[in-house]
């Protein structure tokens, strides 16, 4: 009986140490407009929702809900439509003790948003080149169309296809 509990244990460990454990920050607004800061937080709203979808059982990825990276930055006193949010957000990944943080930048280049995602390392600050969702093209009504985009290009670098 007992040779049937160590591999029981040692594969319940390496499941549970293998979860990467993902913060998703509110997207940088770099029009300028504030007309345009409410999607700041539908972005990483959306996302956050689609990436819980991606791994319903947490084999692979954690997800750190809203509220506690809201309540994180709020400690913080952090806010993404400040202009000095793209250098301070750093500062609430000490809270949220997270792998990799998911975040992004949307500008208006004539009538639509360029729309861009990165996965970092909180550690570095340095993005994944690899894994990376950039150049999305949108018309303000269908900003949302481009989450399962971000979303099939990130979730590469956490799940195998």
């Amino acid at each position: 009986m007992a040779k049937y509990i160590i591999p029981i244990f040692l594969i319940f460990n390496v499941a549970i140490f293998s979860q990467i454990k993902i913060a998703i920050l509110p997207f940088s607004n770099l029009d300028g407009n504030s007309d345009y800061n409410k999607y700041c937080y539908e972005i990483q709203d959306s996302l956050t929702k689609a990436f819980l979808e991606v791994d319903v059982d947490k084999k692979f990825i954690d997800v750190l809900s809203l509220d506690e990276v809201d309540n994180a930055m709020s400690e913080m006193n952090l806010d993404a439509n400040a202009p000095n949010f793209d250098g301070q957000k750093w500062n609430v990944l000490e809270i949220l003790e997270c792998d990799r943080v998911i975040s992004g930048t949307f500008r208006i280049v004539g009538e639509r948003f360029v729309i861009n995602s990165y996965i970092y390392y909180p550690e570095t600050r340095v993005s994944d080149q690899t894994h990376q969702a950039k150049d999305i093209f949108k018309r303000e009504e269908k900003i949302l169309e481009a989450i399962p985009i971000i979303v099939k290009k990130l979730s590469k670098a956490f799940i195998a296809d």
